[in-house]
């Protein structure tokens, strides 16, 4: 093994990721395949690191790994993809506008449900039932605790 390496667990905690993303990010090929040690651990440098915050923030920011791979396809082949870049995160923040704008209109909505449960309530003799939840409105999507409206296809690299 060269010197200046480190071992799985201290790469993933140098990037702020779990050993499991790692390998993750590997396997679907946005990390290069981590050289093995004779007994056949996996060992990193401080270069794979950069790669993997790298990767970590361009999937914070919105893109998969999949487009992420894409990406780096093209510039490895000599073919910049700053116009393809340019262009998904565009398609991004449209999609943020738009969900954006779903969840004003489930936040009115909600509004106006708990300004007619409290007209309700207040009509409601104590200790009776108001049967409030039978007055829930049929709630577009955007309402659910799930807010992502977008693609859940890299929850696990959102969540570590």
């Amino acid at each position: 093994m060269p010197s200046n390496t480190f071992g799985i667990g201290e790469a993933a905690r140098r990037g702020g990721v779990s050993p499991d993303l790692i390998r993750y990010y590997e396997r679907v090929g946005v990390l290069p395949r981590a050289p093995r040690t004779a007994g056949g651990f996996r060992y990193y440098t401080d270069e794979t690191v950069a790669r993997l915050l790298f990767v970590r923030n361009a999937i914070r920011f919105g893109f998969t790994s999949k487009e992420l791979v894409g990406f780096l396809k093209a510039r490895d082949s000599g073919r910049p993809p700053c116009h393809a870049v340019r262009a998904a995160g565009q398609r991004l923040l449209k999609e943020m506008d738009e969900q954006m704008l779903r969840l004003q209109a489930a936040r009115a909505a909600m509004a106006e449900t708990l300004a007619a449960w409290d007209e309700r309530l207040d009509k409601t003799p104590a200790g009776a039932a108001a049967h409030l939840l039978t007055m829930l409105p049929d709630a577009p999507r955007a309402t659910q605790r799930r807010f992502a409206g977008r693609r859940r296809r890299d929850s696990r690299a959102r969540s570590h």
